[in-house]
């Protein structure tokens, strides 16, 4: 399991491809992710932005249009809902 504190978005390929599980943190308490890991609470979120696959498709993207890179490890909107 893998969790990746994600206030701003990143390029994981790498990560993402070798966890088994991977959380997306934005900033909350150990005690509510140790809560998720051993079942104690429900996973839950969708991200707020797409994760890029390489940082050359990041350089490909238009820096003033949200969501723009081609083909996201993550698109806009991935996530659980339980």
């Amino acid at each position: 399991m893998v969790c990746i504190n994600l206030e701003r978005a990143a390029v994981i390929p790498e990560i993402a491809e070798r966890a088994a599980t991977l959380v997306a943190d934005y900033g909350a308490s150990d005690a509510a992710l140790l809560d998720v890991a051993f079942g104690r609470a429900k996973p839950e979120g969708r991200l707020p932005f797409e994760l890029p696959r390489s940082m050359d498709a990041v350089r490909a993207s238009r820096p003033d249009v949200p969501n723009d890179t081609e083909n996201p490890l993550f698109p806009y909107g991935a996530g659980l809902t339980l």
